[in-house]
């Protein structure tokens, strides 16, 4: 074994914005949206983040080869980026040129020449990584650590009732047991248990499906208010959106996320706006286009919101439902988004 620390040399100097949420919560939408800004790239999902801060949490690897990875991984998706090594030409694919701000100036790149000069241009523009990731708000020090002043964190909340519904149609077991669900789990005597689930491996393992919706939203919403509410972080570094406030008054929210980036909108974004629908008179209405769990025209916000409260009600355990009862409560309470009116 080494004597001599891990470190990551030279490295660069721009803006690395991650943008974060709970499954279902809508990374997505922002993660689009902040690639509508100044000299931002069109974000991309790249799973190593997530894996290399929950292995950490975990006690699975050391911090130090952490933090030097995540620079260097950083690092070298921001290089590939600009010379199109990574360019993903899925037309479907929200990461791809059909949903990019400027699709010919993002497949030109796969013509473009590599070298220094590229990794200057990076710099001297400060042009800014624009990652998704997953769940990880809570466990984020190592990033934190890892690009300190250049780090701009969003982390995307959306309102617990909503998020159960996606859940306890992603945790399935013939969507949660597919082998392209290439998540970091745990071991539960051969059960498939997420990583922030460890502590409660087997009250996961043993619960039903429904439940075990409930119980990840519950632990999980009120560990994201928890390290909220402290001050163990640097607030400076984190920026939160409301998915909420976000759809309904999109020109609010981007304004605040303009501040906070330091960046003005880019020619592209109403394009993205367009695209995903927004401003929105529902919550709940969506874009037409795209996959995964997209909302399409939908009911009003109240009437949706008491289909899922019913549901809650009838497919949940009644000690799990009153506990999440209470986790909407604090989430009221902390945020105070347009659905607060329905508790």
């Amino acid at each position: 074994m080494s004597q001599w620390p891990l470190k990551k040399f030279d490295d660069f100097s721009n803006d690395v914005i991650v943008v974060d949420g709970l499954w279902g919560s809508g990374k997505q939408l922002v993660s689009t949206l902040v690639g509508g800004f100044e000299r931002v790239e069109h974000f991309k999902y790249n799973p190593d983040y997530d894996y290399l801060c929950a292995t950490s949490h975990l006690g699975a690897m050391n911090r130090n080869a952490t933090v030097t990875l995540l620079q260097l991984i950083a690092g070298r998706n921001q290089y590939y980026n600009l010379i199109g090594r990574e360019v993903n030409l899925r037309w479907r694919d929200e990461t791809g040129p059909r949903f990019h701000p400027t699709p010919f100036k993002f497949l030109s790149r796969l013509f473009s020449k590599d070298g220094e000069a590229i990794a200057k241009t990076i710099d001297e523009k400060n042009i800014a990584n624009n990652i998704t990731t997953h769940c990880i708000y809570p466990v984020s020090g190592p990033i934190v650590e890892a690009f300190d002043q250049r780090l701009k964190f969003v982390e995307v909340v959306r309102h617990p009732l909503h998020l159960v519904t996606h859940w306890s149609r992603f945790l399935e077991p013939s969507r949660w047991r597919r082998v392209r669900e290439i998540n970091l789990t745990v071991d539960c005597d051969r059960y498939k248990v997420p990583w922030f689930a460890s502590s409660w491996a087997e009250q996961f393992a043993q619960a039903k499906t429904f439940d075990q919706a409930l119980l990840s939203v519950n632990f999980l919403c009120n560990w994201v208010m928890d390290v909220y509410t402290s001050n163990m972080q640097d607030k400076s570094k984190f920026h939160f959106v409301e998915f909420e406030k976000l759809v309904l008054d999109p020109d609010t929210e981007l304004l605040a996320l303009s501040r906070f980036l330091g960046r003005p909108r880019a020619k592209g974004m109403k394009k993205i706006m367009r695209q995903n629908a927004i401003p929105r008179k529902n919550i709940a209405d969506g874009p037409k286009m795209g996959q995964n769990y997209r909302w399409t025209a939908l009911e009003k916000d109240e009437k949706v919101y008491s289909e899922a409260m019913m549901m809650i009600h009838e497919q949940g355990s009644p000690d799990l439902v009153a506990s999440f009862l209470k986790t909407i409560s604090r989430f009221n309470a902390t945020w105070n988004g347009p659905l607060a009116k329905f508790e």
